[in-house]
């Protein structure tokens, strides 16, 4: 809660935010007259002598009749959420005074801090629109009688539902066919399923990375944040 009352503090203006104690008695009432005076002005000023009593037993009264006053809806509360609702009060009512200073006030948002992820597989370069992959569908669909089609991926995607039924197709006695290693077949035929494995574990590996490179991470405490 001090946290909070720094912060809201601070954006008041107060002259001493960081140094607020919430729990000595008499600067708890010096910051409710503080604000009275400065932020919230509800009374006229010869109505806040009774604030003003901050070393005597009558500023209690006063201050239950300043809450009721000001119709507070942690009047029964205790005396944190009854500073925290007169702190939210005042910033309500400053920014309404500043509303034309402060509509137009952009937050910077934190950077998050993203691992580039460099991966040395051959298949994260692989242009499947390229002139060498299809010449090497083409190869391929060839040997196993599969007809042209403007995808090569949707031909190689043919080509597999035919070697799971019939794994050993008979290769067309042709001159102009020459399949070196049948290493090449299998490349072909998997590289697809194999990059988007390959991606789905770039992404993973991303978003571990991202994680434990917030600065905010308390890997120790087993939490993110204060």
């Amino acid at each position: 809660m001090s946290n909070i009352f720094k912060l809201k503090l601070t954006a008041l203006g107060h002259p001493n935010p960081e140094s607020f104690n919430f729990n000595d008695e008499k600067e708890y009432r010096s910051v409710v007259l503080w604000l009275e005076d400065q932020k919230i002005r509800h009374y006229k000023i010869e109505e806040r002598e009774g604030l003003r009593l901050i070393d005597s037993e009558k500023w209690i009264s006063a201050y239950n009749t300043y809450q009721t006053d000001l119709v507070s809806p942690v009047i029964n509360g205790t005396l944190n959420e009854q500073l925290n609702w007169l702190l939210s009060y005042a910033v309500r009512l400053e920014f309404a005074d500043n509303i034309t200073k402060y509509k137009d006030v952009k937050v910077d948002q934190p950077k998050q801090v993203v691992p580039n992820v460099v991966s040395s597989n051959p298949l994260d370069n692989l242009n499947f629109d390229s002139p060498g992959f299809k010449t090497g569908v083409d190869r391929i669909c060839t040997l196993v009688g599969v007809g042209p089609h403007a995808d090569p991926k949707f031909r190689l995607a043919a080509v597999n539902k035919i070697l799971k039924t019939a794994p050993h197709p008979d290769q067309p006695k042709s001159d102009g066919i020459n399949v070196q290693q049948p290493v090449d077949v299998l490349k072909l035929l998997f590289i697809q399923d194999l990059r988007e494995l390959q991606t789905k574990i770039n992404e993973a590996l991303v978003s571990v990375q991202t994680v434990t490179a917030d600065p905010r991470t308390d890997t120790k405490l087993g939490k993110v944040g204060r």
